[in-house]
Parts: structure tokens; sequence; C-alpha cells
């Protein structure tokens, strides 16, 4: 049973792992399309839940046991916001 702990930089999409009737309770950054980061129920965390289907890159402290990756954020920047504030930056 082996545990790692580091802190990491991760670029990826929110997806759902969890529903609760029809709202998402818990999610899941999925990196490189095959990795998945379970993350953390804090207030971060909760946060993101608000943002499923949007790609992201997540700093934070990352554990990985055995089969599974978990990582407790500690900030995040969302990567497809489009802010076109006038014609000229089309």
């Amino acid at each position: 049973m082996a545990l790692d702990i580091y802190e990491d930089s991760l670029f990826g999409q929110i997806l759902p792992l969890d529903w609760d009737d029809e709202s998402v309770s818990g999610v899941i950054l999925l990196v490189d399309g095959e990795e998945e980061f379970i993350i953390e129920h804090d207030d971060n965390g909760k946060d993101l839940m608000d943002h499923v289907d949007r790609w992201v890159t997540v700093e934070g402290v990352v554990t990985e046991e055995d089969d599974e990756l978990r990582i407790k954020v500690r900030n995040y920047t969302l990567e497809d916001e489009l802010d076109y504030e006038s014609d000229e930056d089309w």
C-alpha cells in the first residue's frame, strides 16, 4: 500500500463523479483523457462543481494511493473563458 503526496499543477476537464438526484455532488479532473483525479470536497472543490465540462488548471496537493488519485485544490483558473470586450479582439 504505497502512498505518495506531492504538490502539482494539472490541466484538465471537470467532470461529474457523483450525482444527488439531478445535481452534481462530486467532481473529478480528467487529465490527458485518461487519468482521473478525485477533487476533495472542500470549499474550492465545491466551487468546481459549478464548472462541470469546463477546462481548468488546478494547483494543489495530490495524494496517490494504490489505484486512486485525489487532489486538494489550493487554487484554479478557468481556461476556456472567452472574454471579448470589443470587435477588435476577434
